[in-house]
């Protein structure tokens, strides 16, 4: 396992947040899925291992991470 960071970028490459991992290279990818469903401003993620760059994620068709909630059957926030 090594530590990788994942930096989440807006469009106009201004860097919102900063998320060090140590998590297995087979998983980094999903991670970086992962942080652009949280943080609806980043518009690519970054993937850094030390000084070295390692590839990037872009949100380019990622599905939105709000819940889609017919008309009518929002309650109490559950998802339908």
């Amino acid at each position: 396992m090594s530590s990788y960071t994942f930096i989440c970028l807006t469009g106009n490459q201004v860097a919102t947040f900063v998320d060090p991992q140590p998590i297995g290279v087979e998983a980094i990818r999903a991670h970086a899925f992962k942080l652009l469903r949280e943080h609806a401003s980043a518009a690519v993620i970054e993937i850094w291992r030390d000084e070295q760059f390692v590839d990037q994620v872009v949100r380019e068709g990622l599905r939105p991470a709000r819940a889609v909630f017919a008309e009518g059957q929002a309650r109490g926030g559950e998802p339908v």
